[in-house]
């Protein structure tokens, strides 16, 4: 498991993606695009709700893991922002309806879910963590 400390930033995008060519098996490359737009996405929103606090760092992990003994590529982000669980209004934001319908932002977060074989959001040690799992089978 590869895990580092980088700042609330996207310019650090190209950071993770390093990492997550390093930690990925050979044989699950086909995950890539999969686990590098994950990122982004989680990245993206903790960097919105981070509203330009310079100091505030973000854990991220990725490797191999297990969900229920299956083996599945895990990636991790932990950021030390107010508590914000960015899947509580996933269900109710929606990406139905007319795009003059629909509220802005979610989407990322929906495309997050439909592509995660499981996704936990967690508030421990004043930290919101993200665990998402991407199953490799």
């Amino acid at each position: 498991m590869i895990t580092i400390q980088i700042p609330a930033s996207m310019e650090q995008i190209l950071v993770l993606r390093k990492n997550i060519s390093e930690a990925l098996p050979e044989q699950y490359r086909e995950l890539t695009f999969k686990a590098e737009l994950i990122t982004e996405e989680l990245l993206t929103n903790i960097c919105k709700y981070a509203k330009n606090d310079t100091t505030l760092k973000v854990s991220f992990a990725c490797g191999m893991s297990f969900i229920d003994r299956h083996p599945a590529f895990l990636i991790e982000l932990a950021d030390t922002g107010n508590e914000h669980n960015p899947f509580i209004h996933l269900k109710t934001s929606g990406i139905e309806g007319s795009i003059e319908e629909r509220s802005i932002g979610g989407v990322g977060l929906h495309l997050v879910e439909e592509m995660a074989s499981h996704f936990v959001y967690s508030w421990v040690d004043s930290k919101n963590k993200i665990q998402i799992f991407l199953n490799v089978e």
